[in-house]
């Protein structure tokens, strides 16, 4: 009977002998190296080089380089009907609570300081007048006749002239109400044009002095 202690010396001879192998299998591989087809990585992307002159130009679609000066000459300018305007201060609209008071007794914010706005905001604060009917519609040439304007978009300080002279006695007593009294004028139907802070308008004819 063959005991453990006794098969000690052949374990250790065949662990050696297994290492010794695969010393002698490694060391061969190296020796071979040379001869191994071992595939080489992929290539990496090449960065695309950058394209030499100067780094800011512009090009036209044939690819003709282009100058500062050709360069505007293929673009065409574009009207600005509505600036941009930036509101210097508060800027506040009339207020009329109890629909009576001309001007306004108090007052809104309209635009605040350092808001930018289209001009035609600013402006349609202030639309045209309309002239809708003169009452009476005629008088004597010598004038003094009160006249009443109806219509829209008065505003105060608004003047009113016949035939381009000067009516007096103006008072603007709403937006939609002038009082007035007639200039002296030759026999005939006088333009009557009424202007205000936003423009003038003018009702061709209205006015007939005899």
């Amino acid at each position: 009977m063959i005991r453990s202690r006794q098969l000690w010396p052949l374990g250790l001879a065949i662990g050696v002998l297994a290492g010794l192998a695969g010393a002698i299998a490694l060391w061969w591989t190296l020796l071979r190296a040379d001869d191994l087809d071992i595939p080489a990585p992929p290539p990496q992307p090449l960065l695309q080089a950058a394209r030499k002159g100067p780094a800011m130009t512009l090009y036209a679609e044939n690819g003709a380089q282009l100058t500062k000066a050709a360069a505007q000459a293929k673009t065409a300018a574009v009207p600005v009907t509505d600036p941009l305007i930036r509101v210097a201060e508060n800027l506040y609209v009339g207020h009329r609570a109890d629909g009576t008071t001309f001007p306004g007794s108090g007052r809104k914010l309209k635009f605040a300081k350092d808001t930018i706005i289209p001009r035609s905001k600013l402006d349609a604060c202030f639309p045209a007048a309309i002239v809708t009917t003169i009452s009476p519609a005629n008088g004597p040439a010598a004038g003094g006749t009160q006249v009443t304007i109806k219509g829209a978009n008065f505003t105060p300080g608004s003047t009113v002239t016949f035939g381009g002279t000067a009516a007096t006695g103006v008072t603007v007593v709403d937006e939609s109400t002038i009082r007035c009294t007639t200039p002296a004028e030759d026999a005939g139907a006088a333009d009557v044009a009424v202007t205000t802070d936003a423009d003038t308008v003018t009702k061709t004819g209205a006015f007939t002095y005899a």
